[in-house]
């Protein structure tokens, strides 16, 4: 009978220490954290109005944020229809806008969009999240319209990535959730 909890006791021991190690990390900013996949790294950039950085996912994909009075919004720009019959009267045409020519009236702009937008809380704090209509094309992140008041004005925060690789962005809306804010200040 003493052999049975020795027994017990010793594959105890075992199964602890074959814990699968942790696949994620801590990016610290001083003014916020996010837990990520390992292998992730913090790239240092030089802002003139903000605290700006950027964290690459991989070769490729790369993520931005910005924590500032100004940090943009994440609202996707409203795409410009022009009707065909229109452009004769047009000396210049815009080309850095998106734009749709249409030959019949009526056409809804929302079939031309590529991000939805959703809504959570995210440390405690309303948090504005974008993320693509179809995965790989639009923008995935988060804005939070107030942080925490910064002088004369309120810190507004987005931290966004372009076009990422279907795997990045779920594993960048995943990492989204775990960011904890620490005012420096």
């Amino acid at each position: 009978m003493k052999t049975i909890p020795g027994l017990l006791f010793l594959l105890i021991i075992g199964c602890a220490d074959n814990k699968p190690k942790a696949d994620n990390q801590t990016l610290d900013f001083g003014s916020f954290s996010i837990v990520t996949p390992n292998g992730w790294t913090k790239i240092k950039a030089q802002g003139a109005d903000s605290y700006i950085g950027r964290i690459a996912i991989d070769n490729t994909d790369t993520i931005d944020f910005d924590l500032g009075w100004y940090s943009n919004t994440l609202t996707e720009s409203e795409p410009q229809i022009i009707e065909r019959s229109m452009l004769k009267y047009m000396d210049v045409l815009d080309t850095s806008q998106f734009i749709i020519i249409e030959s019949r009236k009526g056409i809804d702009p929302d079939k031309f969009r590529k991000n939805n937008i959703s809504w959570d809380t995210i440390d405690g704090r309303k948090a504005k999240i974008v993320y693509p209509i179809q995965s790989g094309i639009g923008t995935t992140g988060i804005y939070i319209d107030s942080l925490w008041q910064g002088g004369a004005d309120v810190e507004r925060f987005n931290l966004y990535g372009v076009n990422l690789k279907p795997a990045n962005e779920k594993l960048f809306l995943l990492a989204l959730k775990t960011i904890k804010f620490h005012k420096t200040k």
